[in-house]
C-alpha cells in the first residue's frame, strides 16, 4: 500500500477549492456599477447576486438590492414581525450591514477588500436562512390568484395547484397552476414585491429547462402592477420565455 502523501493531498484540495471559487464568481458591469454572482447560494440553491455602486469619494455601496428579504418574504416569512426583525437587526450588527426597507447594504472603503464582501455574503446567507424560523406567514390567496381561479371557473377548466414538473436539469419545479392538455399550460403568479428582475432571470432559466423535457409546455406568468416593479429588463425576459406575461387584470389576454 502506497504511503499517503498529505502534502500533495492538501495542495490538491486547496487547488480544487480555489478553482471552484474562480469558476463560480461572475462579475459584470451594469448601468449602476458592477453586479457580482458570488460563490454563495441561497437556501434554494440559487447563486447569490450583489451589486457594487459608486458612492461618495473613495467609497462604494455593496448592496443586495432588496433580493434577500424579498426572497424570504416570497417564501412565506413575514419579515416585519418582531421576531424576524430582531434576528435581522442582530445579523446586521454582527456583519456591519445596514437595512433600508428591504435593502441590505454596507459602505466599503476603496480599494474593496475581499474579506468584506465575504462577510457581507455570509450575513445575507444568515438572513435568508431565517426562512426556517417557525411562525411563517401562511400564503394567502391574493387578487391575482382569485382572478386566475375565476377565469378557470368561467372556462370550465380544472387546474392542478402547486404542481411539480421535471426539467432536464431541475427536478420537481413547482408551478402555481398546471392545466394538463396536449399543449399544457403552467401558470406562475409573481409574489415577490418590488424589483423582480432577479426572479425573472431565475424563472427564465426554469421555463427553458422545463421545455427541454416538454416542448409543448406553454408557460404563463401573472403579476400585480401594484406590488411588482416590472422594468424593461424583467418584461423582456417574461415576453421572451412565456406564452403569456401580463398583469392579473388583463383578463382578456388570460382568457
Amino acid at each position: 500500500m502506497s504511503e499517503f502523501d498529505s502534502k500533495s493531498f492538501t495542495e490538491a484540495v486547496r487547488k480544487s477549492w480555489l478553482d471552484f471559487q474562480q469558476e463560480a464568481l461572475s462579475v459584470e458591469s451594469t448601468p449602476q456599477g458592477v453586479a457580482a454572482a458570488l460563490p454563495h447560494t441561497l437556501p434554494d440553491g440559487w447563486q447569490m447576486v450583489v451589486e457594487l455602486q459608486p458612492g461618495p469619494p473613495k467609497k462604494v455601496k455593496l448592496t443586495d438590492g432588496g433580493r434577500t428579504l424579498g426572497w424570504l418574504a416570497a417564501r412565506g416569512q413575514n419579515v416585519e414581525t418582531d421576531g424576524v426583525a430582531d434576528q435581522v437587526r442582530e445579523i446586521c450588527r454582527v456583519t456591519s450591514m445596514e437595512r433600508d426597507g428591504w435593502e441590505l447594504f454596507r459602505w466599503l472603503e476603496l480599494p474593496v477588500q475581499g474579506e468584506d464582501v465575504h462577510v457581507f455574503a455570509e450575513g445575507l446567507s444568515n438572513v435568508a436562512h431565517l426562512c426556517y424560523l417557525h411562525e411563517p406567514t401562511p400564503r394567502g390567496v391574493d387578487v391575482a390568484d382569485r382572478t386566475l381561479r375565476r377565469v378557470f371557473t368561467d372556462r370550465h377548466i380544472t387546474a392542478l395547484e402547486n404542481h411539480p414538473l421535471d426539467g432536464k436539469t431541475e427536478r420537481a419545479v413547482r408551478v402555481d397552476y398546471y392545466i394538463p392538455a396536449a399543449h399544457p399550460v403552467a401558470f406562475q403568479v409573481l409574489r415577490r414585491r418590488g424589483r423582480i428582475q432577479a426572479t425573472m432571470e431565475q424563472w427564465g432559466y426554469r421555463w427553458q429547462d422545463l421545455r427541454k423535457t416538454n416542448p409543448a409546455l406553454k408557460p404563463a406568468m401573472i403579476y400585480d402592477p401594484a406590488v411588482q416593479n416590472v422594468d424593461d429588463a424583467a418584461r423582456a425576459i417574461g415576453e421572451e420565455v412565456c406564452e403569456l406575461f401580463c398583469a392579473y387584470d388583463e383578463t382578456d389576454k388570460i382568457h
